[in-house]
């Protein structure tokens, strides 16, 4: 028993060419429709959160802060020191401690000095989170 049909030698019927133009239609719509939806649905950047996001002086006292900054830099040894301000810290410990007398609300900036490993820019993540603080920029220090 053959499944397959066998191909006239002659001319193609017009029938046999015709594409099902409906589906095809549908197809287009529906991807039309979801492109509409789902552009509309995405909020635009400029309305995205970020821990950089500055406030508009005159809102209030928090318009006067700035994220604190901690910088992460190799000592003469290779081993990290952090430092806030003119403060050098050689422990996530000291670090910890220090940051947890900071106001939080303006957050905190860790810079870590590409010399370094991941272990020291975790460690200084991990001491601003343990102090409290909610806003934490990493920033490369390339």
């Amino acid at each position: 028993m053959r499944l397959a049909r066998k191909r006239k030698r002659g001319p193609m019927d017009p029938a046999e060419l015709r594409l099902p133009l409906v589906a095809l239609i549908d197809v287009v719509l529906f991807l039309l429709f979801f492109f509409i939806i789902a552009g509309n649905i995405a909020a635009e950047e400029s309305e995205l959160s970020s821990a950089l996001q500055t406030q508009k002086i005159g809102q209030g006292r928090g318009g006067k802060l700035i994220a604190q900054r901690v910088s992460v830099e190799p000592d003469a040894s290779g081993a990290p020191i952090f430092r806030v301000g003119d403060r050098a810290l050689r422990t996530r410990q000291s670090l910890e401690n220090l940051l947890a007398a900071l106001p939080k609300e303006p957050g905190v900036s860790i810079r870590v000095d590409p010399r370094l490993t991941t272990e020291a820019a975790a460690a200084a993540i991990q001491a601003a989170r343990n102090a409290g603080f909610t806003k934490i920029t990493y920033v490369t220090g390339e």
